[in-house]
C-alpha cells in the first residue's frame, strides 16, 4: 500500500535533491509524482476544485439544516467506492441501516433511468415484518431496488460505515482510518458527519479556548499524517444566522479555527432563498423552479477558483443530487430574499 502519509513520512526532512530524484522516479514507473485525488463524483465541482478531493486535505461542508449536507456527503462516499477507491463514513447522526436506506434509492436512480424506489418506500419495506423473506426478496417489488442492491454489493467491501459516538475520538477515528487503510490497501475518503460532535478531551487547552479549534485540527493533521482527504459536515452557528441572512464561513460553530485550518469550505444554500430579487417579481414561476436547486458555493479553495457558485438539482425523494450540475447564470445575492 502507497499513501501520502508513506511518502511524506512523520516529520522527515527531506532536501530538494531528493525530493526531485524520487519525483523523476515516480514518472519513469509511469505513476503520478502529485497526491492522490478522489472525485467527488459532480464532474463541475472536480472541475473547480482541479480534480477532487486531495490527500492532505480538510474539507468543510456546511448549510442550514435541511439543507443537503448529508446527502451530498453520503454521494461522495458513494461516488468514491463505485469508482472503485475506499471510502469511510463516520456518523455520528444517523444508524448505519438509515444510511443504507438512502444508499438503496440513490443507487437505484444513479444506474436506472425512470421511477425508481424512493427512499420512504425502501425504508417502510425494511421495516416491516419480513416473514422471514430474505432481502432480495424484500427489495424485488420495489423498482429499481434489486439492481440498486446488486451493485452496492459489487463495491460493499470498499464502504465503510461507523456509527459513530461520545466515544468515536479524533484517536479513534485515526485508529479506525489506519485499520482500514490496512484492511482494504487502500487509504479511504474520510467524511464525519458532523464535526461539532467530534468528542474533544482537553479543550481548555485549545487557542482561544474553542473545542472546535482542537476538532479541525486534528482533522487536519489527520488529513496529512493518514494522506487522505477529509469531508467534515459543519453545522451553523444558528445565533448568528438572523432573519434575512446567507450563511457564510462565519456562520459556522468555531468558524475562526474552521476557516484556518481548512482547504476547501463548501456551503449549500437553498437557490430560492439567495437569487436575486428581480429574478422572482418579474417571473413568479421561477420561485418554484428555483426551490429545487441547491447552490454550493466554494468559499475557500487553497488550491483553486473560490468564490464559485454551482447549482445542482434536488432529488431528496431518492437521497441524492443530479450530479450534472453548473454554474450559476442567475444573479446572487448576499442576504436572502425570503425571511423563514
Amino acid at each position: 500500500m502507497t499513501t501520502q502519509a508513506g511518502r511524506l513520512g512523520g516529520g522527515a526532512l527531506r532536501s530538494l535533491a531528493s525530493l526531485l530524484d524520487d519525483t523523476d522516479s515516480a514518472l519513469r514507473r509511469g505513476g503520478s509524482a502529485g497526491v492522490s485525488v478522489w472525485s467527488s463524483g459532480f464532474p463541475v465541482l472536480d472541475d473547480t476544485l482541479t480534480g477532487g478531493f486531495r490527500a492532505g486535505e480538510l474539507v468543510l461542508l456546511g448549510g442550514s439544516q435541511g439543507n443537503g449536507k448529508t446527502t451530498i456527503g453520503l454521494q461522495f462516499v458513494r461516488n468514491a467506492v463505485a469508482s472503485g477507491r475506499t471510502a469511510l463514513f463516520f456518523s455520528y447522526e444517523h444508524e448505519a441501516h438509515t444510511l443504507f436506506e438512502r444508499l438503496v434509492s440513490m443507487e437505484a436512480s444513479e444506474r436506472i433511468p425512470g421511477e425508481v424506489a424512493t427512499v420512504h418506500e425502501v425504508r417502510r419495506a425494511l421495516e416491516s415484518e419480513s416473514g422471514g423473506l430474505t432481502l432480495e426478496d424484500v427489495l424485488t417489488p420495489l423498482p429499481g431496488a434489486l439492481p440498486a442492491l446488486f451493485a452496492l454489493a459489487d463495491f460493499g467491501d470498499r464502504l465503510h460505515i461507523h456509527e459513530s459516538n461520545a466515544s468515536t475520538t479524533l484517536a479513534e477515528i485515526r485508529r479506525i482510518v489506519d485499520e482500514v487503510a490496512q484492511q482494504t490497501g487502500d487509504a479511504p475518503l474520510v467524511l464525519v458527519d458532523y464535526l461539532q460532535k467530534v468528542p474533544v478531551r482537553d479543550a481548555h487547552d485549545a487557542r482561544d479556548g474553542d473545542a472546535m479549534t482542537v476538532a479541525a485540527e486534528g482533522l487536519k493533521e489527520l488529513a496529512l499524517q493518514a494522506g487522505v482527504p477529509v469531508v467534515a459536515v459543519a453545522a451553523a452557528d444558528k445565533a448568528s444566522l438572523g432573519a434575512g441572512r446567507r450563511m457564510r464561513i462565519h456562520d459556522l460553530r468555531g468558524s475562526s479555527a474552521l476557516a484556518y485550518e481548512s482547504d476547501i469550505v463548501l456551503i449549500l444554500s437553498e437557490k430560492v432563498d439567495i437569487v436575486a430579487r428581480d429574478h422572482l417579481i418579474y417571473d413568479l414561476g421561477n420561485a418554484q423552479r428555483f426551490s429545487d436547486w441547491c447552490v454550493v458555493t466554494v468559499e475557500k479553495n487553497r488550491h483553486g477558483r473560490a468564490g464559485v457558485e454551482l447549482e445542482f438539482h434536488k432529488d431528496f425523494t431518492h437521497g441524492r443530487f443530479h450530479t450534472d450540475g453548473q454554474q450559476v447564470k442567475e444573479r446572487l445575492i448576499d442576504e436572502r430574499v425570503f425571511v423563514n
